[in-house]
């Protein structure tokens, strides 16, 4: 009688850990789908943004994105700072220097989310999803070594549903976030907002 007891409470107490998992994996997938699909709708973006580093320094600017692939992002500082992606490239361009340089999209987490369709659930990547009181929702996207080794960190207001910053972490532990501000969807973006500077002809 007690043994039987004992496995009836052991067996309503794994059954209560197993329902409890089974609703945290269906509510992890649904704030992922949901985030999935808020950047789906997503053709065009333009925004202020503040960025803070892992060491205090802080800059401002505005960016612009059209998906997929392409995102400018213009820093005002001195001397001036743009960053230019394309569907391979991550350029950055130092006028001031009149200096280019390029580096494979690839390579940064944040290539993650230029992509169409967007998947916050890739392979290879550890994906961890917390919401706060605070009405705040993050995705954390981590991979420990190889290709776009590093951890990316997405926020959203859950009312509403909307992305307000990110926050990149490098294997080495440096850690940028951006916060975004003063968000406008849908405006027309050129290509010639993308245009690479042309140093070799000066």
């Amino acid at each position: 009688m007690r043994n039987s007891l004992l496995y009836s409470i052991k067996y309503m107490l794994f059954s209560g850990v197993v329902a409890l998992l089974c609703v945290a994996s269906v509510a992890k997938a649904d704030t992922l789908r949901q985030a999935e699909n808020w950047f789906s709708g997503v053709t065009t973006l333009r925004a202020d943004f503040t960025q803070i580093a892992s060491d205090g320094s802080a800059a401002e600017g505005r960016l612009v994105m059209r998906r997929p692939s392409r995102l400018k992002i213009i820093y005002n500082s001195s001397p001036p700072l743009n960053l230019i992606t394309t569907p391979i490239w991550l350029h950055v361009d130092q006028p001031e220097d009149s200096l280019l340089t390029s580096y494979p999209i690839s390579e940064t987490p944040l290539s993650l989310i230029l992509t169409d369709p967007v998947s916050l659930r890739p392979v290879g990547y550890d994906t961890i999803v917390t919401d706060s009181s605070a009405g705040i929702i993050q995705i954390t996207l981590h991979k420990d070594s190889g290709e776009g080794a590093g951890r990316l960190t997405l926020e959203f207001t859950e009312k509403p549903f909307q992305l307000r910053r990110w926050i990149v972490e490098d294997i080495a532990g440096v850690k940028t976030s951006v916060t975004l501000q003063n968000m406008v969807f849908g405006q027309p973006v050129s290509n010639t907002e993308f245009s690479l500077p042309n140093y070799t002809q000066k």
